[in-house]
């Protein structure tokens, strides 16, 4: 309020005063202070700001997920669909799905037609497969808002992207394998220090997933052999299969680490075939070959989309950077169900527990071979 107002209503209530006399002073007081709320509530409209006509004009509710390949990989895909389901049920998300299929070269432009569509309030795309295209895409498109899964985003004001440690949740797998490989009480495994890593392409980040295998395995028994094997791809389940008969039948290996995605899958079947063991990636893949696949390393992706979602809807996701999720923060982590319990050795059991709550309190540095400081 200016100071001329309250001179003013000051002046009323005098005037007041003076004319109903001391009598009156409880009445003239109530009329000041309604005078002064009045005025007080006419500042106020006056100064609020304008709404944002067309912030509230651009949500819609809408959200796509662009698959950079096919659902149906039991892994990564289904993974970050169930996520964008749960946004749906929870949040009421009108949520649409689009499959940019095998054929990389096509991704570009079915990515485009959706952006250019103007359909969508955020678009959820994965992984680093796509990650040039996509880059260049949301570059020339800034007013469309992503989320993206799975690789580091920088410089793009318009882009919230989420990494996983693979690293942290592969050291996990390595230190679960090396003990297993020597544990009597598995009538699968044999008495060779050997384990099997077997990758998709050979990227930055597969390798990644390769070193946190190597360091988990070699905290357990530094003596312990890691073979390794890539497939070329993410698709060719036959190639992962072959790989796989190689390292179980000639390698001495008994147990294999899946970082393969949905080639992977012909190596899970492999380990049944044989009756030797396997270690799932991304989504719980136990249930596949129970009894075979004795566990499986969770990228918790379905839980990262629904987390960044939730964020969005509250208005708190910090778009223009990417957040590192690892085993502190349930970002990766290893999946224990029925079948775990059933078929994991006690001794094993209990040791990844302690791992996990060291990993997570920091007793434990996994180093990821994308930093610098890895060896």
């Amino acid at each position: 309020m200016r100071r001329g107002q309250k001179w003013g209503i000051a002046f009323m209530v005098a005037a007041l005063c003076g004319t109903v006399g001391c009598s009156g002073a409880n009445e003239t007081q109530k009329a000041a202070n309604k005078a002064q709320k009045a005025a007080d509530e006419t500042k106020s409209k006056t100064e609020a700001p304008a709404p944002d006509t067309a912030q509230a004009a651009r949500l819609t509710g809408k959200v796509l997920h662009f698959v950079s390949g096919k659902l149906g990989d039991k892994g990564f895909y289904d993974s970050a669909e169930r996520g964008l389901q749960k946004a749906a049920y929870v949040y009421g998300f009108k949520t649409a799905t689009v499959e940019g299929g095998l054929d990389s070269s096509l991704w570009e432009a079915k990515l485009r037609e959706q952006i250019a569509s103007q359909a969508y309030e955020v678009i959820v795309v994965g992984t680093s497969t796509i990650k040039a295209v996509f880059m260049k895409l949301a570059a020339e498109y800034p007013k469309q808002q992503f989320v993206f899964y799975d690789d580091k985003i920088e410089g793009l004001p318009n882009v919230y992207a989420m990494v996983y440690s693979q690293s942290e949740g592969s050291f996990l797998a390595g230190a679960f394998a090396a003990m297993a490989t020597t544990d009597k009480t598995l009538s699968g495994a044999n008495p060779d220090k050997a384990i099997g890593f077997i990758g998709g392409l050979d990227t930055a980040v597969i390798r990644d997933f390769q070193s946190g295998y190597e360091q988990g395995a070699a905290y357990i028994d530094p003596d312990v052999r890691v073979e390794t094997a890539y497939v070329g791809d993410f698709t060719n389940q036959a190639k992962a299969k072959q790989l796989a008969e190689a390292q179980y039948e000639s390698g001495g290996v008994d147990i294999i680490y899946n970082a393969a995605g949905g080639a992977g899958l012909g190596m899970l079947e492999e380990g049944s075939e044989l009756h030797r063991y396997a270690i799932g990636v991304d989504s719980n893949q136990n249930g596949l070959y129970p009894g075979t696949v004795l566990t499986s390393i969770l990228k918790n992706v379905d839980e990262s989309v629904f987390r960044a979602l939730s964020e969005y809807r509250g208005g708190r996701l910090p778009f223009g950077e990417t957040e590192e999720l690892g085993v502190k923060e349930g970002g990766v982590g290893i999946a224990r169900d029925e079948l775990y319990e059933k078929h994991v050795p006690e001794a094993v059991k209990e040791k990844m527990k302690e791992i996990e709550a060291k990993i997570a309190s920091g007793d434990i540095q996994v180093q990821s071979s994308l930093t610098e400081e890895a060896p």
